[in-house]
């Protein structure tokens, strides 16, 4: 280990780590404050839809939104089974894919991303595919992950894209009836458009035995699926560890190029927290043997998203910063340079209600905000718990100013 030879400012300490016989990576440790400080991020509010009043929009469970290089916003209704694209200025132009098996048509749809060369892939969780749409609506074509044939059947649960490089993440799965027994292996892989696996960034495997002491515990289910993004020069942005805040950066090979991440106390959870989680477990035991006990955790993960801004800083969210955003904001996110130092936290002063709606940043400059998401996600698990049947999902789009 040696000390990198340039001036290091206070807030972030670099240093070079060998990885095995590999050339050495660059790896940055921050402290637990910005170098900058906190910034507000400004937000317009544009246009919305849904909710009780509208009339021609309706959404069941919006999970994904993405836009193209015109600025029509494509929204992702993994209830509906749908994507509705919008204009720029929040005109409804077309409603495209459609629930079913045939061309351009899924199940179980979980997230959106924009496809190299044009057109937007949809993740069907299983079996697992990506399908492929025209911004038109036609069949583009489909991207089959797994080798059924071959006794596994892949579980795809979400999708990045950027600078070339189509990124999913998911799991194989076989079962073994004599033992009962499941094989999983749980992966972030590249493909390219004919479904030619490309490289595997992260993995790990599980052997779950269904016996009499099996219990489904959240953090031996825990995985990188959602922590993930993929940037503009088509490198690969992972935090891996659940409960130490640290991000990998991979390039589209594969070579890992950089760790960094900063000085971070987990979250203790709420028990309004961990019984919104319990339900979810409870609400995943209907495919698994019956009595099957549950184990929520005690402490939320570390980091719950990351976004690649344009301008190659990396924007996470973590769970304080779901949670518990400074008064008045709905989330706040942890900017990182893309050398990997910590140089500010930004927050979004919207109306809302931190850690029961969400805030998702776009390319192109936009910020939407969806009203009720955990509250739906329980509600299509069927996981219950809702005192009070909830208000119509509502969207929100803001256009990003300066900070």
């Amino acid at each position: 280990m040696k000390h990198c030879h340039r001036k290091i400012p206070l807030t972030a300490l670099i240093v070079l780590v060998a990885v095995g016989a590999a050339a050495e990576v660059p790896r940055v440790t921050n402290g637990a404050e910005p170098r900058d400080g906190m910034a507000e991020l400004q937000l317009e509010e544009i246009w919305r839809h849904g909710g009780i009043d509208d009339e021609e929009v309706l959404f069941g469970l919006v999970t994904s939104v993405v836009t193209d290089d015109e600025g029509n916003l494509y929204v992702l209704d993994a209830q509906l089974a749908e994507v509705m694209v919008f204009s720029p200025d929040g005109e409804f132009l077309r409603t495209i894919g459609r629930q079913g098996s045939g061309p351009g048509e899924f199940q179980t749809p979980q997230q959106l991303a924009m496809l190299p060369g044009g057109g937007v892939g949809v993740t069907q969780m299983f079996p697992g595919k990506l399908v492929g749409l025209n911004l038109d609506g036609t069949p583009l074509g489909d991207v089959t992950i797994g080798d059924a044939t071959a006794g596994e059947f892949a579980v795809l649960i979400n999708v990045a894209s950027g600078g070339g490089n189509l990124v999913v993440s998911g799991m194989e799965l076989g079962f073994d009836q004599a033992t009962m027994s499941q094989d999983r292996h749980m992966f972030v892989r590249s493909y390219d458009l004919d479904g030619t696996m490309q490289q595997e960034y992260v993995s790990g495997d599980q052997t779950w035995v269904f016996d009499s002491s099996f219990v489904l515990r959240e953090t031996e289910s825990d995985f990188v699926w959602w922590r993930l993004a993929v940037d503009h020069q088509g490198r690969v942005v992972v935090g891996e560890p659940r409960e130490d805040y640290e991000i990998s950066v991979y390039a589209a090979d594969g070579t890992l190029q950089r760790v960094f991440g900063r000085e971070y106390e987990t979250l203790e959870r709420t028990e309004a927290i961990k019984a919104r989680f319990r339900a979810m477990l409870d609400a995943q035991t209907g495919q698994l043997p019956p009595g099957t006990e549950t184990e929520v955790a005690e402490r939320a993960q570390d980091i719950w998203g990351i976004h690649c801004h344009a301008d190659g800083s990396y924007w996470v969210t973590s769970s304080r910063g779901m949670y518990e955003p400074p008064e008045g904001a709905l989330v706040m996110w942890d900017v990182f340079s893309p050398e990997g130092e910590f140089v500010r936290q930004v927050h979004a002063k919207v109306p809302g209600q931190p850690g029961t709606d969400r805030l998702l940043l776009t390319d192109h400059g936009y910020a939407v905000k969806i009203t009720g998401f955990w509250d739906a996600v329980l509600s299509a698990m069927g996981a219950g718990g809702q005192s009070e049947e909830a208000e119509p999902m509502e969207i929100v789009c803001y256009r990003i100013g300066e900070m």
